[in-house]
């Protein structure tokens, strides 16, 4: 006897969701700590690689983009889908085109068409524009947040060459 699927999740964080008109460039990870998957990244103050972006520092004309799921590391690799780049490693970074975000909790969530928000304290993206959040004017939700918190976005244009 066949089974009804009802709701599926939106895949893993750092994934790319749409293949066409997708952009990704490589960067390193010029920060000190690690940046995980599907996290919005800047250049760094010499503009040779990027770090994670700083809601509270940086302007939305800072934000480059989100770094990629590597797929030389699989999620059984991370247990529960986490991971990222160290100190140095070269990074793949989605700079236009869909990708997967775990989406802060807001109430309501994002719906498709929404503007994108990166909250200032901690980097994580959520949706609204309080004062203690920093739209980005060039991403999109292209879906609702899914029962794991995560969300597909657009970048609907490149803030970098």
């Amino acid at each position: 006897m066949g089974k009804v699927l009802s709701s599926f999740g939106n895949g893993f964080v750092g994934s790319v969701s749409k293949s066409i008109d997708n952009v990704i460039i490589p960067l390193a990870n010029a920060g000190e700590s690690e940046i995980g998957f599907g996290m919005p990244v800047a250049f760094d103050e010499d503009k040779i690689g990027a770090v994670l972006f700083d809601g509270a520092e940086m302007t939305a004309a800072d934000f480059i983009g989100v770094t990629v799921r590597n797929p030389a590391k699989p999620p059984s690799e991370y247990g529960k889908s986490e991971g990222g780049y160290a100190p140095g490693d070269i990074m793949d970074v989605l700079v236009r085109g869909h990708i997967v975000v775990k989406v802060v909790s807001a109430n309501p969530g994002p719906a498709p068409g929404d503007p994108v928000a990166v909250l200032k304290s901690g980097g994580r993206f959520t949706a609204g524009s309080e004062t203690t959040k920093l739209p980005l004017t060039n991403a999109r939700y292209s879906s609702s947040a899914d029962a794991s918190g995560l969300a597909e976005i657009v970048l609907d244009k490149r803030n970098v060459i």
